[in-house]
């Protein structure tokens, strides 16, 4: 269990590490794009609009982004593999800083 506030302030994500997938919750969406929970994505604002603190979220997805996941499983869009450029991508248009990958 990740400790991953910021959509809500007792949020989780997981990270099976059989395989590689992190399970992020509502921290990113892939649906209608990929998107931070602190950014709005404008084709699916839903996980935006109901985020509990959009900074501490950005925060987050940086943290998640670090730990290089094989998949990225989210709350609302379907799972991606290989998700490390369309993270980073979103952490961009979020304007959040990705941390090179431990």
């Amino acid at each position: 269990m990740i400790a991953a506030p910021g959509h809500t302030p007792g949020h989780i994500a997981l990270l099976d590490e059989r395989d590689g997938t992190l399970i992020a919750g509502d921290a990113y969406s892939t649906l209608a794009g990929i998107s931070t929970g602190g950014h709005t994505n404008r084709r699916f604002p839903l996980v935006a609009m109901a985020t509990w603190d959009r900074e501490t979220a950005n925060r987050t997805a940086v943290s998640l982004r670090a730990l290089d996941p094989e998949a990225l499983a989210v709350g609302h869009g379907p799972v991606i593999v290989s998700p490390g450029a369309a993270m980073d991508r979103a952490l961009a248009a979020a304007g959040a800083t990705a941390q090179p990958a431990a």
